[in-house]
C-alpha cells in the first residue's frame, strides 16, 4: 500500500513538474539564406502549421496563379469533362489583343472540351481559355463568373481576396494574399482530376475543329526533367508572371512522408538595369525553401507504445489504489532536426479517478505531446493492469450517492422532522398523564 501511494505521489511531482517548469523556447528557424520574393508561406499539409511566413498577408496581384480558382469552380461544376465542347469567341479574342498574355494557340471559332481547356490554363497558362472556362460557367459574362470566384474564396476561408477576372491579368481591384493563395491551393490539391493535370509536362488536348494536334506545355520547370530547376520531390501546381506581380510560384513537396505547400510570390523579374532576369528566382527560392525544411526538420518519434505515463486512483476496489497508464500507440511528429524528444512535454489529460472493474488495455485518458507551447500531437492513455471490482464497495457507494441525491437529503430531513415532532408529542403526553396521576392522588 504505502509502495503504490508513494508511486502514485512520484507520478503527481513529475506531472507538475513538466507543466511548471520553464521549458527553453523553440529557436527561431528563419532559413538562414536571404529570400527576395516579397511575400512567402510554407505550410506543412499533414499538420496545418505554418513553417515559415514572409509578409504572408500582405496585399499582392496573383498574375495567372489566378487559374487555380477558375480550374477549381470548372472541376465542382461540370460533371462531363470531355463531352462538355466551348467555342471561341470574338470579344475574348479581342480582350487579348496586344496584351502580350500567354496563349494556347486556340483560335476563333475552335471547340475544345473542358478537359483541354483545363489542361491548357494550368499548363500553358492559357489566358483565353480561363476566358472560354468563365464565358462557358458564367452563362456569357465573366463578371459573374468572378462572382462565383469570390463566393468560393469565402468559402475556403478567403479573407484578403478579390477576383473581377478568370486568368489573372492585372487589375487594381484583382489582389490576394500568400496565406489566402495557400488555402485555394490547399482545397485544389484535394481535387484528383486537378492533381493529375498540374503534375502533367505536357498534354495534346486536339483533335478540335481546327487542329489534329494542340499541345499544351507546362510552364513549371521545376516539375519538368531536365530542367536546371527539376526537383523530383516537388508537384504541381502553378506560375504566374506579370510585370506588377513579378514571378510567382505554388507548390507542393513530399519527404518522410509529410507533404509541404509553399506560396511564392513577388520574386524579382527584371535586373537593377532594368533588364530581364535569366535566372526565374521563383523556382529558385522554392527549391532552395524545401532543401531547408528537409534538412532543418526530422520525423522523430516522440512516445513509443506502452511507455508508462502516469499512475490514476482506482475508486471502488479493494485490490489496488492506483492503476498504472501507458501509451497506447507509437508517436512520431516532425520536430526541428537539432531538438532533442527529451525537450517535449508530456501533459497528461485523466479524470480525478477511475472506477473499478477496469479492463487491461481500457482507455482512461490521453496525453498531450507539446513542444515549446505548440501541440504536436496526441496519445490514448490505457490502463496496464486489471481491476477488479468490490461488490460491497460498489453498494456501499450506491447507497451513498443515493443519499447524496436533494430527494434523500428531503426524506432524511422530513424523517428527522417527524421524529422530533413524535418525541415533542410524547414529552408533552407523558407530562400530561404525570400531572393527571399526581392530582388523583391529592384527592386521596
Amino acid at each position: 500500500m504505502k509502495h503504490r501511494i508513494f508511486r502514485s505521489t512520484v507520478a503527481l511531482l513529475l506531472v507538475l513538474a513538466m507543466l511548471f517548469c520553464s521549458v527553453p523556447a523553440q529557436a527561431d528557424y528563419t532559413p538562414d539564406f536571404d529570400i527576395q520574393s516579397q511575400t512567402v508561406l510554407l505550410m506543412n499539409l499533414d499538420t496545418g502549421k505554418v513553417m515559415y511566413e514572409k509578409n504572408a498577408d500582405a496585399k499582392v496581384y496573383p498574375a495567372s496563379l489566378t487559374k487555380i480558382m477558375t480550374a477549381i469552380l470548372a472541376l465542382e461544376k461540370v460533371k462531363d469533362l470531355d463531352n462538355t465542347k466551348v467555342t471561341m469567341k470574338q470579344y475574348i479574342q479581342d480582350s487579348l489583343y496586344g496584351k502580350n498574355a500567354s496563349l494556347g494557340g486556340i483560335l476563333l471559332g475552335e471547340e475544345v472540351s473542358m478537359r483541354g481547356l483545363l489542361y491548357a490554363a494550368l499548363l500553358q497558362s492559357a489566358n483565353e481559355a480561363a476566358l472560354m472556362i468563365a464565358d462557358y460557367l458564367g452563362d456569357g459574362s465573366i463578371g459573374q463568373f468572378a462572382e462565383m470566384m469570390n463566393e468560393k474564396a469565402k468559402e475556403i476561408g478567403c479573407t484578403g481576396t478579390n477576383f473581377v477576372n478568370p486568368n489573372g491579368l492585372y487589375d487594381a481591384d484583382h489582389y490576394t494574399t500568400a496565406r489566402d493563395m495557400a488555402k485555394i491551393a490547399a482545397y485544389a490539391m484535394k481535387i484528383p482530376e486537378f492533381v493529375k493535370i498540374v503534375n502533367t509536362v505536357s498534354m495534346d488536348i486536339g483533335p478540335t475543329n481546327m487542329h489534329d494536334h494542340l499541345v499544351e506545355v507546362t510552364t513549371n520547370k521545376v516539375i519538368t526533367p531536365g530542367s536546371q530547376y527539376y526537383n523530383a520531390a516537388v508537384s504541381g501546381i502553378k506560375t504566374g508572371t506579370l510585370d506588377e506581380s513579378g514571378r510567382c510560384f505554388v507548390s507542393t513537396a513530399s519527404k518522410d512522408g509529410f507533404t509541404y505547400l509553399l506560396v511564392v510570390m513577388g520574386a524579382p523579374l527584371y535586373n537593377s538595369d532594368g533588364t530581364m532576369m535569366t535566372e526565374q528566382v521563383n523556382f529558385t527560392e522554392t527549391n532552395k525553401i524545401y532543401n531547408w525544411v528537409f534538412s532543418n526538420f526530422k520525423v522523430k518519434t516522440v512516445v513509443e507504445k506502452g511507455r508508462y505515463i502516469a499512475d490514476i486512483p482506482v475508486r471502488l476496489s479493494f485490490e489496488k489504489d492506483v492503476v498504472g497508464l501507458v501509451s497506447s500507440g507509437r508517436l512520431s511528429a516532425l520536430i526541428p532536426a537539432n531538438v532533442d524528444v527529451s525537450s517535449v512535454q508530456l501533459v497528461p489529460d485523466l479524470p480525478a479517478s477511475v472506477d473499478a472493474p477496469i479492463k487491461k488495455g481500457q482507455k482512461i485518458g490521453s496525453v498531450k505531446l507539446v513542444l515549446a507551447g505548440e501541440e504536436l500531437g496526441s496519445v490514448d492513455l490505457v490502463a496496464n493492469d486489471t481491476v477488479q471490482m468490490s461488490r460491497v464497495l460498489y453498494y456501499y457507494d450506491k447507497v451513498m450517492q443515493a443519499l447524496d441525491t436533494l430527494w434523500a437529503k428531503f426524506a432524511i430531513l422530513f424523517i428527522g422532522l417527524l421524529a422530533v415532532s413524535y418525541v415533542v408529542i410524547m414529552l408533552v403526553h407523558n407530562t400530561r398523564r404525570q400531572g393527571v396521576h399526581r392530582g388523583g392522588r391529592r384527592r386521596l
